[in-house]
C-alpha cells in the first residue's frame, strides 16, 4: 500500500514538473484570483489537458484533448 501510495505521489510531481501552471492571486480583489494549467508544457497551443478555474467569475473550464 505505501510502495502505490508513493508511485501516486512520483506521478502528481511529474505530472506538474510537466505543465505550464498560471496562478494569480489577490488579496484585495477577490475577482483577480484564478488558476490556469495547461499539459504537457511544450505543446500549449493544442495541449492534451486544460483547466481554468476562476471562483469570482463562477467560471469553470476544462478540455480533454487526446487527438495527436
Amino acid at each position: 500500500m505505501g510502495a502505490l501510495i508513493k508511485l501516486l505521489l512520483l506521478l502528481l510531481v511529474g505530472f506538474f514538473l510537466a505543465s505550464e501552471v498560471n496562478l494569480s492571486t489577490s488579496l484585495y480583489r477577490y475577482e483577480d484570483n484564478e488558476i490556469e494549467l495547461t499539459f504537457p508544457v511544450w505543446q500549449t497551443d493544442n495541449p492534451w489537458y486544460y483547466l481554468k478555474w476562476n471562483p469570482a467569475e463562477h467560471e469553470f473550464e476544462q478540455r480533454i484533448s487526446l487527438k495527436q
